[in-house]
């Protein structure tokens, strides 16, 4: 940047000279207005002369400038490849470290034994019925009561005597 053409010149120029009628009026009769005017004023035209002094620096203090910041930015670059590198790293280590923990004696969830309940079937139910009350030897008119009497008196049959008939079940 060339020391004789400053670009904030206008602006304070601008902030310092502009004005509006009413505003100038109410400065002009309120002093603590005049002096906060006059602390921007100054404020103003110390970052104009700190602008002015930081633009005429010499060339060698750039110079030192972007190699800073191209080294710092080599810094950044390589922390960020060593991250990118160690960041998959870990996460296989914690992977292994779970597997071999996962592995590890008294770690398991004990597993109850699960009860297998046979499901009842109504229908073969009343196959099996209809099969004992065949068996027993009562006579057809009786079956039905026979089948009555079974369910309420500890499934004992009427007469149990079945040398005439053949034995055959449905019974698994």
């Amino acid at each position: 940047m060339n020391s004789n053409e400053n670009t904030h010149d206008p602006l304070v120029e601008r902030a310092v000279v502009s004005f509006d009628l009413a505003a100038e009026h109410h400065i002009a009769k309120c002093q603590p207005c005049q002096a906060e005017r006059d602390r921007v004023e100054d404020a103003l035209r110390q970052f104009a002369a700190a602008n002015r002094e930081y633009a005429s620096r010499p060339e060698n203090f750039w110079e030192i400038q972007a190699a800073r910041i191209g080294s710092a930015r080599k810094e950044s670059e390589a922390r960020s490849r060593r991250t990118m590198a160690l960041v998959p790293s870990v996460a296989v280590l914690l992977l292994a470290a779970g597997a071999i923990l996962g592995r590890a004696p008294g770690m398991h969830p004990v597993a109850t034994p699960k009860v297998v309940t046979a499901q009842v079937d109504p229908d073969h139910e009343l196959l099996l019925e209809v099969e004992r009350a065949i068996q027993a030897d009562t006579p057809r008119a009786l079956e039905p009561a026979t089948l009555m009497v079974e369910e309420s008196e500890g499934n004992m049959p009427l007469n149990t005597s079945s040398e005439r008939k053949e034995i055959r079940s449905h019974e698994n």
